[in-house]
């Protein structure tokens, strides 16, 4: 024969034995929640396209430009990523046409600039409990600036490259339109001095720069994936 002992705990016993086992159920599940949450933010990414208008402080004028930022979001306050961005001027030199009627002009020299910046960058978001959220950034890169030169008088063409270190700063505010979308408004600050080596006709090489500081304004849409 077999005998069986009862137990003979306490019923006080019992309901530490039964909050215990309670707490643990919830741990297990709320910690897996947590991860999971925690999982589901660093996996969060966002992009922006934007554009709108540069002018460099030295020269005369404003120039149309686009750009797109893609960055990781570390926290819903810190985000990192990468920025470019293309810039495009032209201008040209003109004279009236010969003839009594002044309307027509002829064409006498071109000047095109472009300007590419590839930088890594940084971002804060001030508040992440509105609809407006202010937002300041700044990146540290490399700038390329293309010239391409024609005067029609002489028929000489000239293609300069000049590039260096470069950075960036804005500051602006998003629009939130739903979970996924915002509309940013920002105003930015590009610094520069990109140069080239140039070799005259003694042989000597020296470095003929290009300042490229300057303000802008851009707007556009920015969007989480994951």
């Amino acid at each position: 024969m077999i005998r069986v002992l009862r137990s003979r705990r306490s019923p006080l016993h019992r309901v530490s034995l039964a909050v215990s086992l309670a707490l643990w159920l919830c741990l297990a599940v709320c910690v897996p929640a947590a991860k999971a949450q925690d999982d589901a933010l660093r996996r969060v990414w966002s992009m922006q396209v934007h554009g709108g208008v540069f002018a460099p402080i030295e020269a005369k004028g404003t120039s149309p430009m686009v750009g797109a930022r893609y960055c990781k979001h570390y926290s819903p306050h810190f985000y990192g990523g990468m920025l470019a961005g293309w810039t495009r001027k032209s201008t040209s030199l003109e004279q009236p046409a010969v003839g009594p009627d002044p309307g027509p002009r002829v064409e006498l020299a071109r000047a095109t600039a472009q300007l590419v910046p590839l930088m890594a960058f940084v971002q804060v978001n001030l508040t992440e409990k509105s609809r407006l959220v202010p937002l300041l950034g700044v990146g540290a890169g490399y700038e390329w600036l293309t010239l391409d030169l024609r005067d029609h008088r002489t028929g000489v063409e000239s293609h300069l490259k000049y590039g260096n270190m470069a950075w960036e700063t804005y500051g602006g505010v998003a629009l939130r339109l739903n979970s996924i979308w915002r509309l940013s408004g920002e105003v930015f600050y590009n610094g520069g001095s990109l140069q080239r080596h140039v070799r005259d006709a003694s042989g000597h090489t020296w470095i003929e720069a290009v300042h490229m500081n300057g303000v802008g304004v851009r707007v556009g849409p920015d969007m989480d994936f994951w």
